[in-house]
């Protein structure tokens, strides 16, 4: 099915060129597969253990004890909530307020694992900086694709995806409540600006799990108890059917590869049956000279 719009994902334009960092066996099952690996986000959260949560504090309302400590905007807020009950005093709506931010920070973090992300660079010209990062020295391949291209080569999958540029954040925002569970997962902290990333998304919501399916909740202590962790293990990634003859414009191999690298490359494209050309990158070649 076609990727799908929604108000979470801002799509990129159609001719937004995007680029995709790599090692070479990553490259290898890509074109051998002919799937797009998204990888579980979970998996991402090794790197960046803020992936897929709200923002800089996992229990941001943890900072107040009571309605007097919330921010002047908060606290009127809170309070409005109250009137669908008369007998409600202030104090009352805050609790009852802090409870269900409390839920929405363990269903936010349990359901993580229930996200698969592929990720692209959005640049007009190839980074020195990606090609350190994300494809092994001397090893290193990117493909290079457009915002177009990636529509047109998941047409036909099964899954249902969505498509769109990330939102980078202030790294001490927070969010108190979420208007949608995709909000986590399409932001990041401004400290990987760097990256400018659009990202290919699943949800997968055939493996549910409540970690307060059998709570109590403790009025002192303000807490949940007898939360129950998920004891399934993770799902590493999920492979996707792709066009990847479609998906990729050109294949440039990393300036810091041997020689005999691009011959091996374009070989391994022929004898698969692409009718693609790799090339070098010629992003550390000396300029010429003037004479």
């Amino acid at each position: 099915m076609p990727i799908s719009d929604h108000p979470s994902f801002s799509r990129p334009t159609v001719g937004q060129r995007l680029w995709r960092y790599m090692d070479l066996p990553k490259f290898i099952d890509l074109i051998t597969s002919r799937n797009l690996w998204l990888t579980n986000a979970e998996v991402l959260a090794i790197d960046d253990p803020h992936e897929g949560l709200q923002g800089a504090v996992q229990f941001p309302h943890r900072m107040w004890k009571d309605i007097k400590d919330v921010p002047d905007v908060l606290r009127r807020q809170i309070i409005e909530r109250r009137h669908s009950s008369e007998d409600m005093t202030e104090e009352q709506a805050f609790r009852n307020w802090f409870m269900l931010e409390e839920q929405h920070c363990f269903m936010t973090q349990s359901g993580r694992r229930n996200f698969y992300v592929n990720c692209w660079h959005m640049a007009e010209f190839e980074s020195a900086a990606m090609w350190k990062i994300y494809s092994s020295p001397g090893a290193g391949i990117a493909i290079i694709s457009s915002a177009g291209r990636l529509h047109t080569a998941l047409e036909n999958t099964e899954e249902d995806l969505h498509f769109g540029a990330v939102e980078y954040v202030h790294p001490l925002n927070f969010e108190i409540g979420s208007p949608n569970a995709f909000n986590p997962i399409v932001k990041k902290r401004s400290n990987f600006s760097y990256e400018q990333e659009a990202r290919v998304v699943h949800w997968h919501k055939g493996n549910y799990h409540d970690p307060l399916e059998h709570f109590a909740w403790d009025d002192e202590s303000m807490r949940f108890e007898n939360i129950v962790e998920n004891p399934e293990p993770i799902t590493p990634g999920l492979a996707v059917k792709c066009d990847v003859a479609t998906m990729i414009e050109h294949v440039i191999v990393s300036p810091f590869a041997p020689s005999w690298y691009l011959p091996m490359i374009n070989r391994l494209l022929k004898d698969l049956g692409y009718e693609l050309t790799a090339s070098f990158s010629n992003l550390l070649v000396a300029p010429q000279i003037i004479e």
